[in-house]
């Protein structure tokens, strides 16, 4: 099972880089696996191909999506406590 570092999205930069990017989706390639090596029982799995799909704003104004490393991304900004909050719809005053 492969472990995500960010979530659709959420704002990332390439390393060594400004310029903020938006994640829009990870690349799932399908791959066949012989199980113990038989040809007979092929089986599809879908794995991560190690790209994540970032979409931007360039200095033209043009918008450009396009796959970078998973490994070549750090968060944009800080994200707190590393996790997501959300206020309570409740609100009794």
């Amino acid at each position: 099972m492969d472990t995500f570092k960010f979530m659709k999205d959420d704002w990332v930069k390439e390393k060594g880089s400004d310029q903020l990017m938006q994640v829009d989706e990870y690349q799932i390639v399908e791959t066949v696996v012989n199980h113990n090596g038989s040809a007979t029982r092929p089986v599809t799995r879908r794995v991560f191909s190690g790209k994540v799909w970032c979409t931007w704003v360039n200095k033209n104004k043009a918008v450009i999506t396009q796959p970078f490393w998973e490994d070549d991304l750090e968060p944009a900004v800080q994200r707190q406590n590393d996790q997501y909050t959300y206020s309570s719809l409740n609100h009794t005053h």
